[in-house]
């Protein structure tokens, strides 16, 4: 009798996984397709915005340059959402690159609406990276942007070093802001826990991981504080 009673139980706990798993898979499909049509309402408005920018009534530039970057957070943030959904992300397609290049187009697209900001990029010319250009820009932008929007409230810098030893190449993004809280250390790679911008969704900080991670690499929280924070991207070389 106690063995059919738990056996019972056990049988009703894995129906009740088994609908919440198939609710889920269910939610996620319908957000995907959600975010998709949103990206394409969001990259026509953005073509209306930049339109408004070119206005020379100073009023109106000022409620544009506002716009735009409401707007490109948000493309921004549906083409992540789809992202980290796809379960079909091809391989890096690695080969020997130099460095400063990709550091100086993430830079210049994540400083995009943030006037206050400074990115300061200190990578020396000389350094190479064994990786697939796309998806190491991608990390670049993830982590950049994540420093941007800590900063953007009172402005601030950030400041880009690397150093390649004989089979690694670290790379260390370091911000002067207030540091991330400790409430979400500890979570602050999940998806959708650990956004340090009010309304956010953490993505950024889970993809440039993943991504890293799909190199052989890795990306780290190394130090934060009132004086700031330091993240590092470990790139290997392949073997």
């Amino acid at each position: 009798g106690i063995a059919d009673r738990e056996l019972a139980s056990m049988q009703q706990d894995i129906y009740a996984s088994l609908q919440q798993r198939a609710r889920l898979a269910a939610l996620g499909t319908a957000v995907a397709k959600i975010q998709h049509d949103l990206r394409n309402i969001l990259s026509s408005a953005q073509l209306a915005s930049d339109q408004l920018a070119k206005s020379e009534d100073p009023s109106v530039q000022r409620l544009a340059r506002r716009l735009v970057s409401s707007i490109d957070q948000a493309v921004a943030l549906a083409t992540n959402t789809l992202r980290y959904g796809r379960a079909d992300e091809n391989p890096p397609q690695r080969k020997r690159i130099g460095l400063k290049p990709v550091v100086i187009e993430a830079a210049e697209a994540a400083q995009a609406g943030h006037d206050n900001i400074t990115i300061r990029d200190a990578v020396a010319d000389s350094i190479e990276v064994d990786a697939d250009a796309s998806l190491l820009f991608r990390i670049l932008l993830n982590l950049l942007r994540n420093a941007c929007d800590a900063l953007a409230a009172r402005g601030g810098e950030i400041v880009i070093t690397a150093e390649r030893d004989e089979t690694y190449v670290f790379v260390d993004i370091a911000d002067n802001g207030s540091g991330v809280p400790s409430a979400i250390r500890e979570r602050l790679f999940q998806p959708f826990a650990g956004s340090v911008r009010p309304g956010g969704t953490g993505l950024g900080l889970a993809i440039a991981r993943d991504l890293a991670r799909a190199h052989g690499g890795d990306v780290m929280l190394v130090s934060t504080g009132e004086s700031g924070t330091r993240f590092r991207i470990e790139i290997p070389d392949r073997q």
